[in-house]
């Protein structure tokens, strides 16, 4: 784990349908930038996990549809612990304010991971649950499932690929991401 670490990172790709009365309309676009911090406070020892908290801001920089059109700021908190044969488990609680019409709105991220190594030590996997909550008017809850893939470029540099499939109506349907994290 990264003691201090910048993290950049999008959903590349979105997909969203929606569908009213037996018609639906299919959605898609590149979504906004998320930009943030990771403060690596203590590692995992014994039952204590590794835990860090992550401040961002969420750039508007999507396409129409798939952009806030102002920045959203947003404090994660991650808990992760390291198991046997190259396995994690991680758990992360996150809280958003963002920019809603003439107010704001609030939204709270809780996320379950599972990782592993891979036989080469640059690469990692993992699998995810999400579910978010928001009182943003006209939005419900979203549940998503997904994946993604790590490769450690060097002990400073690393990229990871992203997807999640949503699971509820009020879920876009696809979310494809890129990250990279460099310690400083």
């Amino acid at each position: 784990l990264f003691p201090y670490t910048t993290l950049f990172r999008s959903p590349v790709y979105n997909q969203a349908r929606l569908s009213v009365n037996g018609h639906s309309v299919t959605d898609s676009g590149y979504g906004d930038l998320e930009v943030g911090a990771k403060w690596h406070l203590f590692d995992n020892q014994g039952a204590r996990p590794s835990f860090a908290l992550i401040p961002s801001v969420i750039l508007p920089t999507g396409q129409k549809g798939f952009t806030a059109d102002d920045p959203i700021y947003q404090l994660n908190a991650m808990a992760e612990w390291t198991l046997a044969n190259g396995w994690g488990v991680g758990a992360l609680a996150g809280y958003l304010n963002g920019p809603s019409g003439n107010g704001r709105y609030d939204q709270g991220t809780f996320a379950f991971s599972l990782g592993r190594s891979l036989p080469s030590p640059k690469w990692s996997a993992y699998g995810e649950a999400v579910y978010v909550t928001t009182d943003l008017d006209g939005a419900s809850d979203a549940s998503f499932l997904g994946g993604g893939i790590k490769y450690l470029v060097s002990n400073d540099v690393q990229l990871d690929l992203s997807f999640d499939r949503g699971l509820t109506a009020d879920s876009p349907d696809w979310l494809f991401g890129f990250g990279i994290a460099a310690r400083f």
